[in-house]
């Protein structure tokens, strides 16, 4: 696989749900993880419990969204053809999807059956992170998951090459058609066309995307009220003060460097 290919897809899907996507799509997910972003991937490093002694506590997230969806931007196709047989029919049976990608590397991320999780404790685990902060004991470049998003079923398919036409079948119930079929509870499988560089089929129980939160400076400028210039070097101009708030691998990415 393409080292930039991870990359591509995280910034598609990240962009269509405003969330950050596991990687690999499969990878597990817990609130109270701690880790870095390393070129796109979340490097996990331990938990805030088993290294900085709090226990990220659970509760659901009210009124959020049970699916999401992205297709780079209307660059893939979907055409369908739902299950046959009588509406009334407790039986599955097979459709027929075929997806058209319209450039390379156009992901196709489908969730349905979704429900989040946040950090009920998170003043405790904020303070824990700043307090760290303040005594140069966080590490650098360091984040806390502090929202997984579980799936019932997940789909995912990223081409290799623009003009690439994908043809799967769907086990659904009578009538089921369109984006529903990407979900089939009877699952999803390869039926003809290109072989997808990346292919996640119905898949059950993951956690596809979460967020997280990082240890941020804020720089203050001479325009900025509150800025206090008298007294301090050339140097000491322009320093700011932590804080915790929500970061992503697009903004707070340690890359090749060492992050100890």
């Amino acid at each position: 696989m393409p080292k930039d290919r991870p990359r591509k897809y995280i910034k598609a899907v990240r962009g269509a749900t405003r969330m950050q996507p596991s990687w690999p799509p499969s990878a597990h997910r817990e609130l109270g993880d701690v880790g870095v972003f390393r070129d796109g991937q979340f490097e996990r490093k331990g938990t805030m419990e088993s290294l900085f002694g709090v226990k990220a506590i659970p509760r659901d997230v009210p009124d959020n969204s049970t699916s999401y969806h992205c297709d780079s931007n209307g660059n893939v196709r979907i055409h369908s053809h739902g299950a046959a047989g009588v509406a009334a029919g407790p039986a599955a049976a097979d459709a027929s999807l075929l997806l058209d990608f319209g450039k390379a590397d156009a992901v196709l991320f489908h969730a349905t059956g979704c429900w989040s999780e946040e950090i009920k404790n998170i003043e405790s685990v904020e303070a824990r992170m700043r307090k760290l902060s303040e005594e140069k004991k966080w590490p650098r470049g360091y984040v806390v998951v502090t929202e997984v998003t579980h799936a019932a079923r997940t789909t995912v398919l990223m081409c290799q090459n623009s003009k690439e036409r994908v043809e799967l079948k769907a086990s659904a119930d009578p009538g089921v058609s369109g984006l529903d079929l990407l979900t089939a509870a009877g699952g999803l499988s390869w039926a003809g066309g290109s072989v997808a560089g990346l292919q996640l089929l119905s898949e059950g129980e993951l956690t596809p995307l979460y967020r997280v939160r990082g240890m941020v400076r804020h720089w203050f400028r001479d325009d900025e009220p509150g800025y206090l210039d008298e007294g301090t070097t050339e140097d000491e101009q322009g320093e700011g003060e932590w804080y915790v708030d929500e970061v992503s691998s697009e903004t707070f990415d340690v890359g090749d460097e060492d992050d100890e």
